[in-house]
This record gives structure tokens, sequence and C-alpha cells, in this order.
């Protein structure tokens, strides 16, 4: 399935040049299908042998490709395809254990995900690169997997300043007799806040990828303000939807190991990346004082 968002399509209906170019674009992403999914498959294997799931089969798998400016960040278009992994990771779920929740707070979530995922691959900085495959358990022994690939093209004279992404999300849902085993003290609450504090991380390792490409000149100044912003506002979402989540979280502890809390949130990992753009920044004139003010700000407050 492929769809492209609202300004993408008033500009191909406007000039056959800007929907030749789209065109090819989305020929260009599902020529790579073959290649993407055996990547896809391949991180799959490596992170099922990693969490010793050996009986994992498939359940279902799809793809969904979406086209837009790389500032845009919307999943209308991709709603209906989360609803269907849930509905199908739902209706797989062994009824002897809790099933995958299908309410309007787990899709979100699961959207949240599929976003993120997105956005890594569609960033022009390598160290987002990584974002760009995600595992999440949906139920205990039901396991969605996600990859994207994105490519794009700048024509400033048919698009504008800003250039033109083609996005390919592949999706793969596996069960796993053995994970029920292992999760089985997981409940719905649980799952969603754990999956909810995996996607806040990822959009903090999004926003830092941002600051990195800023500092190497590879993004705008504008498409900086606007991707920061909109990452931020999810960022804030997510966090409160895990510390709403962490009481029941907090209560498992004695049940299952590494369940997350609070505490959990800030991680360092983005630390030294954003330390390295900043001073690049501080170089590169008053323009940007206001990004070295803001990052310098969210290193003091842990929030990388």
């Amino acid at each position: 399935m492929a769809c492209r968002t609202a300004s993408v399509e008033r500009v191909a209906d406007k000039t056959v040049s800007a929907k030749q170019q789209i065109d090819k674009l989305q020929a260009m992403i599902e020529s790579q299908e073959a290649h993407n999914k055996a990547v896809f498959y391949k991180q799959i294997d490596e992170h099922l042998a990693s969490a010793k799931l050996t009986d994992a089969r498939e359940i279902s798998y799809t793809s969904n490709i979406k086209t837009e400016y790389v500032s845009e960040f919307s999943l209308d278009k991709i709603a209906s395809v989360v609803v269907s992994a849930l509905k199908a990771a739902k209706a797989a779920t062994n009824p002897a254990y809790p099933q995958a929740p299908t309410s309007q707070e787990a899709i979100e979530a699961y959207s949240d995900v599929v976003n993120a995922v997105a956005e890594a691959a569609k960033s022009s900085s390598n160290s987002a690169a990584s974002l760009a495959f995600s595992m999440n358990r949906l139920a205990p022994g039901t396991i969605a997997f996600l990859f994207a690939s994105s490519i794009n093209i700048q024509d400033e004279e048919t698009f504008g300043s800003e250039a033109i992404t083609t996005t390919a999300i592949y999706y793969r849902l596996m069960e796993s007799p053995r994970d029920v085993e292992l999760s089985a003290a997981l409940d719905a609450t649980r799952i969603r806040v754990s999956a909810d504090l995996a996607t806040y991380k990822k959009f903090i390792a999004l926003q830092a990828a941002l600051v990195d490409a800023l500092a190497d000149g590879k993004i705008s100044f504008e498409v900086y303000l606007l991707q920061d912003d909109k990452y931020a506002k999810k960022a804030a979402e997510l966090e409160k939807r895990v510390k709403d989540g962490t009481p029941v979280a907090k209560a498992a502890k004695g049940l299952v190991p590494k369940i997350l809390s609070v505490e959990d949130m800030g991680s360092g990992t983005h630390k030294a990346l954003v330390n390295s753009a900043v001073e690049k920044l501080s170089a590169m004139g008053d323009a940007y004082k206001s990004v070295v003010e803001r990052t310098r700000s969210r290193i003091e407050n842990g929030y990388f």
C-alpha cells in the first residue's frame, strides 16, 4: 500500500515533472523490497536468538510506503495498518493469557513506535540509522517487528527548498509459546508502558540526531526547528504516559526482572554526540544561539 501526504499530492497534481519524480521515488523503493526484506528478516533472527526465542513463527507480514516532505510527521494513512496489526495480534494470542490490547491507547502507542521507526529512516544523521528497526511485545507470546528504509530527492524548482522523501515500512508479526512462558507475569498495561518507554528513547535519540545533522549542515535551520518541535511534543506525550503507568510497573518489580520505572527516562547515551554538535554550532554564529542554548539546557537537565 502506498500513500502520499496532501501537500505532496498538490505538488504532483501541478506538474508532470513532479509526478514523474515522485512516481520514480516510489518505484525505486518498491524495487528494493526484496533486499530490505532480507535485511529485516536477518535482524529479526538475530533479535530472536538474543532473546532465546527459538520457536517463533510468522503470523503476518505486510509493508507500507509513504511519500512526504522531510519535515512532515503524520501517520494518518497508516493508521489502518496499525489497527490491523493489533487485531491480528489479538486474534493470535492464546486465550489462556492476556490478549493484545486493541484500545485507542494501544493503537496510539503502536502508532508512535511506527512513527519513530519511520522518522529514523528519514533522518540524514548516521546516528539514527539503528533506530529504523524495532521489536515490540504486543502481548505475551506476540511480538511485532518493524523496519523502515527511506530515499529522498531534492529539486528546488519542482518541490521548493525542502526534500521529498519516500519511506517503506515493513511489519512482521510473530508468535512464540516460549515468550508466553517468559512473560506471562506481564499484563497489558505494563507491556504498553514498556513500549512507550522504548519509543520515548527513540524520539530523544532522533532529537540528538537532528542537532547532529544541523551542525553538519545536512538540514536547514527551518527544518530543524519544525522537526525538533514535533519530536519534543511527542517525547513529552510519551514521558507522561510512562510516568502515569510507572506505579503499575513498579509493583511488579519483584515478579519480573528489568521492569521499567520513571527513573529510566534519561539514558545519557547521546550526550557525547550532542555535546560535539553544540561545539560546532557555537562556532557558526549568532543565528544558532537559540539552538545552542536550548540544547545545553537539555543536556544539563539530563534530557539526553
